[in-house]
């Protein structure tokens, strides 16, 4: 079963304790359908039939005779699997409600890596998250999800303690449970706790930003992870709110840490892109050109002329004012520019 599908699954089947023996008999009861019948299988499984259409069909047959969990695991397992794959994930999903129903733990449970358990998790949340699409709601998720991982890595007390594996992932989860209770929406913490237990202690933080960009894109948006040297104004703020959102090409909402050991600039942070224009990294930069010369310049070509590679333009990418802040710190070059300024998260964290 893929990641993302077991864990829609695993949300679906939580929130179904107490029907659990109906929902499970129900999926392997379809599932046994699809086997014994060559029509429904063809139906299914044929790649030359839209997707619409399957949905339509399952509808049809599955209406007034299956629970709503069901009808919602069979939807989404269709929405995200192709051809004959779907009677092996409806098995499968069979195999997952009867286990859960009997109080058995699957051989899989243990913890993934890092990219397994950031597919996982979206399938979870994407569940979790279904019943509370109102904007204002997925707001106050995110928020508090945020809170949570600045809290995480700001104390090192519990950093340690839920991020070195020397607590066990009950223990872990109690811990969780206790800071966010009272304090935040049932979904935040059914979230955290889940990525807690399905992913390494070592990248619970990264899946938190997981999800906090999960819950953003929910709302059409794109979390911007702001860290400053100064605090910045409301009217700072929305400039370079207004800057990332041209600059990526979607709306991005900032979220601002001040950093004072940047000593100048910024550094932005949204999903895998870091745009790093802080006086510290340029003094990094000029650090290591003084370690490391480069080749002799070209000639300056004349007034008028422009070189091999440039535009007469001058900067490459945006400037400090299309970033909002001009007063603190040299704008990023680009995605992957010649300085480094942007650079790709997976390219430096890996698996």
């Amino acid at each position: 079963m893929r990641e993302r599908l077991r864990g829609y699954a695993d949300a679906v089947l939580e929130t179904s304790a107490q029907d659990i023996a109906t929902v499970a008999g129900q999926l392997q009861g379809f599932s046994d359908l699809l086997k014994s019948s060559v029509d429904l299988h063809w139906a299914m499984a044929s790649p030359a039939t839209p997707v619409q259409t399957k949905r339509v069909v399952l509808e049809q047959l599955l209406a007034k005779k299956v629970s709503g969990p069901v009808l919602d695991l069979l939807m989404f397992t269709l929405q995200n699997v192709v051809g004959e794959e779907f009677d092996e994930d409806v098995a499968a999903l069979a195999v997952a409600a009867v286990a859960r129903r009997d109080g058995m733990v699957l051989l899989d449970e243990g913890p993934l890596g890092r990219l397994g358990a950031t597919d996982r998790i979206e399938g979870y949340a994407t569940a979790v998250l279904a019943p509370v699409r109102r904007e204002r709601a997925l707001g106050d998720i995110e928020d508090e999800l945020f809170r949570f991982m600045r809290i995480v890595e700001g104390n090192d007390e519990l950093r340690v303690a839920l991020t070195t594996g020397e607590l066990s992932a009950d223990v872990r989860a109690r811990i969780i449970s206790q800071l966010l209770e009272g304090r935040a929406r049932p979904e935040s913490a059914r979230m955290a706790s889940y990525a807690n237990r399905v992913g390494r202690p070592r990248d619970f933080p990264v899946l938190l930003d997981a999800l906090v960009q999960l819950v953003a894109k929910e709302t059409n948006r794109r979390m911007a992870d702001v860290r400053s040297a100064v605090e910045l104004s409301a009217k700072q703020r929305a400039s370079l709110r207004a800057a990332l959102t041209k600059f990526t090409g979607y709306p991005v909402d900032v979220r601002v840490t001040p950093e004072p050991g940047l000593l100048g600039g910024f550094v932005a942070t949204i999903g895998d892109l870091v745009i790093d224009t802080s006086v510290r990294h340029r003094l990094e930069q000029a650090g290591e050109l003084l370690l490391h010369p480069s080749a002799p310049a070209t000639p300056r070509p004349a007034a008028g002329e422009t070189g091999p590679g440039q535009t007469g333009r001058g900067q490459v990418g945006p400037g400090p004012a299309d970033l909002g802040q001009a007063d603190a710190g040299t704008a990023a070059t680009g995605r992957g520019g010649p300085d480094g300024a942007a650079t790709d998260k997976k390219d430096a964290q890996g698996e």
